[in-house]
């Protein structure tokens, strides 16, 4: 008799079982019903990846930047990019988080920089996702070069293309004090001797950053020898060659002359903008990227251009277009610690091309690193018209300080060109820059 009971209460279970399946079947078919008869699928969460991003994220930049950033929310929403302004101090801060294991996820990295961390093993290799994403077919000619390293990898996408390095000249100034706009060596070292006269500072140098007093004397050499100071940098040539003794030399006499203020030597970018824009000062130097700040400070159509106003008259001709600065495998890196490496690489890679494309749009860069045609949102001003049309004449580039890959030659050259601009004697300056040669190159 039990066993009949138990044999029973099991047929009644299963029956309940089975009604009950029947039940839930019947309820994701009225799901199904409900929602048009399509079956809908709940989205995955996306995990959100949160990445550091050190940047000049200041001044005209800010507004590329930002547009950069609002584009690549489309393109990769999951990832959330937390800009640090980028300090003004010739890399310092950038190589203490690097000694202290604290590199933000992205950052930008100059050439000399990137082979300090390649050093240290800092650096992520980007090759995977400059050949996933197809970065090097959207780069011109011209720009492909900094995309790769000399070890045939990629450590960094351009963010900008390569810049000359120029002197900057007030055009009031020099018409309002009848001097000319020189063209040469002999018409500089005049135009200074008359602004120094005219108690105006010839030139705003903002040598508290020590690579302004290294670019000047590589603009003094170029317009005889091309290699400029990156030839010494690779191992090639010293002070003894004439270039270089001449370049030396000029800028001696141009001290003597007066080219600087008392305090260049204390004096920050801000202060030499200052001083320029106010008119207290004929020229600064910088490179070309700051022509559009300066043009808004000082006003349209009053600012111009030099890029070798040390070459020799007789030479002219055939060096106008021997160009200081430039720079190569440059762009924004990523830290080999970040947490995300893949998602890191991905988007410094693209959002490279989209800040490429906003520099273009919302400041009116006119350098461009991309294929793509793109025009500025208000066109450009005449000093951009002016170095997009010479730009396609430069013949030959050289670096700027921080795209020097010998980190000994970086040193010495910057803390004996201040030597120099200070009033040391060219003589002396020659024979310690041979003797330092001989050592860093050991």
């Amino acid at each position: 008799m039990k066993k009949m009971k138990s044999h029973a209460m099991a047929i009644i279970l299963l029956s309940a079982m089975v009604a009950l399946s029947g039940c839930g079947s019947s309820n994701k078919g009225a799901d199904k019903e409900v929602s048009g008869n399509k079956e809908e699928q709940k989205p995955e969460t996306v995990q959100t990846v949160k990445l550091k991003f050190y940047a000049q994220y200041s001044g005209q930049e800010k507004a590329a930047y930002d547009a950069a950033k609002e584009a690549m929310k489309k393109i990769m929403p999951e990832v959330e990019v937390e800009f640090e302004v980028a300090a003004q101090d010739d890399e310092q801060k950038i190589k203490t988080y690097a000694a202290a294991g604290t590199l933000p996820d992205i950052f930008f990295a100059s050439s000399g920089l990137i082979e300090t961390l390649k050093n240290s093993d800092n650096l992520l290799i980007l090759d995977d996702a400059v050949k996933a994403n197809d970065i090097e077919s959207k780069l011109n000619e011209t720009s492909k070069a900094m995309l790769w390293n000399k070890d045939g990898h990629s450590y960094a996408v351009p963010n900008v293309g390569q810049w000359a390095s120029v002197l900057y000249y007030n055009k009031e100034i020099f018409d309002q004090n009848s001097i000319k706009v020189p063209a040469n060596y002999t018409e500089l070292l005049e135009a200074v001797t008359a602004l120094k006269a005219k108690d105006i500072t010839p030139l705003a140098l903002f040598a508290k950053e020590k690579w302004t007093g290294v670019q000047l004397l590589d603009m003094a050499i170029v317009g005889s020898d091309p290699g400029g100071l990156k030839k010494l940098d690779n191992g090639e040539g010293t002070f003894a060659d004439e270039a270089y003794a001449q370049g030396a030399k000029k800028l001696e006499e141009l001290t003597k002359a007066g080219l600087l203020s008392k305090n260049a030597f204390n004096t920050t970018y801000d202060d030499a903008v200052a001083q320029f824009t106010s008119g207290k000062a004929a020229m600064l130097l910088n490179g070309a990227w700051a022509m559009g700040a300066l043009e808004e400070g000082l006003g349209e159509g009053k600012i111009g251009l030099l890029y070798t106003p040390f070459t020799d008259a007789d030479k002219v001709d055939s060096v106008q277009w021997n160009i200081s600065g430039g720079g190569f495998n440059q762009g924004f890196a990523v830290s080999k610690n970040t947490k995300y490496p893949e998602v890191a690489a991905k988007y410094a890679a693209l959002i490279s091309l989209e800040f490429n494309k906003q520099r273009v749009i919302q400041i009116g860069d006119p350098n461009p690193v991309l294929v793509e045609d793109v025009q500025p949102e208000k066109g450009f001003t005449p000093i951009q018209q002016e170095y997009a049309k010479d730009a396609v004449n430069f013949k030959s580039m050289t670096t700027f300080a921080w795209g020097f890959e010998n980190a000994k030659f970086k040193t010495v050259i910057e803390d004996n060109s201040q030597k120099l601009l200070a009033g040391q004697a060219a003589d002396d300056f020659i024979k310690d820059m041979n003797k330092e040669l001989e050592r860093v190159r050991q």
